[in-house]
Parts: structure tokens; sequence; C-alpha cells
């Protein structure tokens, strides 16, 4: 059966009761905002007694990281009568100074005729939450750092045993003509292979400041694909197709950064085709974005890749760091995009980066 209570007065005693106790951080306050009544976990997380407290305004707790423009539209959302509370993470400061990380809810308290009575704020302290993604994301970072450390080391050791035995090679006295040109064309070959997986290495852990400027996308995607092209110890047979939207004005993104981006998706499309078949780029607008397509007619991403591509130091070739595809991504959300990839086995995969775009 369902227990009714006896009286109006006893329901206050349990509401007011269930306030004070409750482990959630609570307070209320008048129509003005000055607070009129703390419970313990309130005292217990901020470490002010209820002297210290009752008549003062929440503004008491506020920390550096809340901004006006945060409060501007707390309050929009708490005035507002069809809606009539705010809900939101928050870091608030306590009386020693520490950060204490909310889920916190503000609701307008309404009488029947709509009007404001006060205002009950419910904060759930996320404390320990935050401490265990911290030593989650730490233990990430160092299982990052030892795969690191074992790629770094593949990748170093192999051109640099080779340029070493080349070296050696070349104070060879009897060594032919031939031989020395193919000796010295193997530590050309090693020291760029080397060169390159230390850029690599070095874009992924130390990303440098963006550096926007006025630039032109259609003339970067040109100038890119058609200096991969004219190399065909690197294309083989493989054809490239342009299809650029002349409607696409210039507008601010970084040069260099944008370069690399379609350097490492055109690079990982060329080798898909292994010398046959089309790389087809497309660039177009939307109505505040810019946007371009790399695809290939390749074999398509099996099911199993998927979802490590984007991770560094995943790959499946026999050589390389796994990071060209990291490093696009982290360029390319820098600048406030995104990569979307479209992928069917035996049908090719497109790669599509679309990016912010202010025009003057």
């Amino acid at each position: 059966m369902e227990h009714v209570p006896k009286s109006d007065i006893d329901l206050k005693d349990l509401l007011l009761m269930g306030f004070r106790r409750s482990s959630d951080v609570m307070f209320y306050s008048d129509p003005n905002g000055i607070i009129l009544n703390i419970n313990d976990s309130f005292t217990a997380h901020y470490g002010y007694t209820r002297e210290e407290v009752i008549g003062k305004t929440p503004a008491l707790l506020r920390s550096r990281h809340s901004t006006d423009e945060l409060y501007k539209r707390m309050w929009r959302s708490i005035l507002d009568p069809e809606k009539g509370y705010w809900r939101g993470e928050l870091i608030n400061r306590a009386k020693d100074g520490r950060e204490v990380p909310l889920i916190l809810t503000i609701t307008a308290v309404r009488n029947e005729a709509g009007q404001i009575l006060g205002y009950i704020s419910n904060g759930v302290d996320l404390s320990e939450q935050k401490q265990m993604q911290e030593r989650l994301a730490h233990s990430e970072a160092l299982a990052t750092i030892g795969e690191m450390a074992a790629v770094v080391a593949h990748e170093i050791r192999n051109p640099l045993g080779s340029i070493v035995i080349a070296a050696q090679q070349l104070t060879d006295e009897g060594l032919s003509r031939e031989d020395k040109d193919t000796v010295t064309r193997v530590l050309r070959t090693e020291s760029k292979r080397l060169n390159e997986a230390l850029s690599n290495f070095l874009s992924y852990a130390r990303p440098r400041p963006m550096n926007s400027g006025q630039n032109d996308l259609n003339a970067l995607l040109t100038e890119i694909t058609q200096m991969a092209f004219v190399n065909k110890d690197l294309t083989g047979d493989a054809r490239l197709a342009l299809a650029l939207s002349h409607d696409l004005k210039p507008f601010p993104f970084d040069s260099d950064q944008i370069r690399q981006v379609v350097w490492n998706i055109l690079l990982n499309a060329i080798q898909v085709l292994g010398g046959t078949g089309t790389v087809t780029v497309r660039s177009g607008k939307g109505n505040d974005t810019a946007w371009f397509t790399i695809s290939d007619t390749g074999a398509g991403i099996p099911e199993s890749l998927r979802a490590d591509l984007f991770k560094p130091f995943r790959t499946s070739k026999q050589q390389g760091t796994g990071l060209g595809l990291a490093i696009a991504e982290s360029i390319v959300k820098a600048h406030g995009g995104r990569i979307d990839v479209e992928t069917r086995l035996g049908r090719g995969t497109t790669f599509t980066v679309t990016l912010p775009r202010i025009e003057d």
C-alpha cells in the first residue's frame, strides 16, 4: 500500500531532510540569487561554513573557467518560461582554491502564476571521473610511446643499416664505376627514406602552430597532383582525373599543412593502385565549407582495418610509420574540419576532407 504523508508539514520536513542529506552539492537561493540554504555536501565539497555562504551569491564559487558568455547562456535558459532550467558541465572554485568539476543543474522554482520564487542548484561532483580519465589518458600515452619506440627503431635501423654498408663499400678502391653509381643511389634513397620517417615522427609528436592565410585550394590540389603524376616511378600507368569547382574562391587555411594532408592521402591512393587504375580529385563548396575528395579505383579497405585507419603506427604496408593518415586527421581537426571515408571492397575508396570556409 502506498504511504501517504500525514500532513503537508511532514512532507516539507521529508523534502528538507532529503535536501540536507543528499550526496549531491545543493543550495537554494531567492529570486535575486542570494543563497538561503545549503546542504552538508556543499560544505564538504567547497569547504565553506553555512555562515560564510548564507546571504552571499553563487559568484563566491566562480572559477577562472566560467566566462561571461557561459553565464549569459545559463541565465537565458533558466529564465526562459518554456524551459526554466540550465544543465551543463562547470568548474567551480572551493574555499582553498581547488577546482571542483560538476555536472550542474539550476532550476527556476515558480508559483502557479509563473512568478519565480527562487532557484535550486544541484551539482554532481566529477572529480573522481576526471581523475580516472587522466589516469586512462596517461596509460594510453605510455602505450603509444611504446608503440612509437618500436616503430622508430624499425624505421630508422633499416635505412641506417643500408647507409652504413653503402658508406663502407664506397671506401673499396676496387669498386667499379657502375657499382659506385649503384651504391651512391642506395645512399640517396635510404637517406631520403630516413629523412621522411624522422619528419613524420616530428610532425606527429610536435605539430607546428597554424599559419592561416588566404589560399587557393584548387591551385594547391592541381600543383600536388601534377607533381605526383609526373613521377612515373611512383604512379606507373595509373591515371589522374581532376574535377575542380570554379566557384571555389581562395579562403583562409594553412597551405603548408593542408599540402601535407593532400600529399598523405594522395600517396595512399597511388600506392593502393599498384600502377593501374585511376585517382580522381574533386573540390567544391557548401554554405560555409570547402571540401575536396581523393578517390581511387583500388580494392577498398578491409573491414578489419577500418577502425584503426587514423590511429598512429597502424599500417598494412611493409614499410612506413603508419603516421600519414593520423597526421592528416590531426591537421584537419586543428583547422576545425573533418575527414570522412567511404570504401567498398572491389570498388575503391574515397577520402573527403571538409574545411570551414570564410570568403572575403
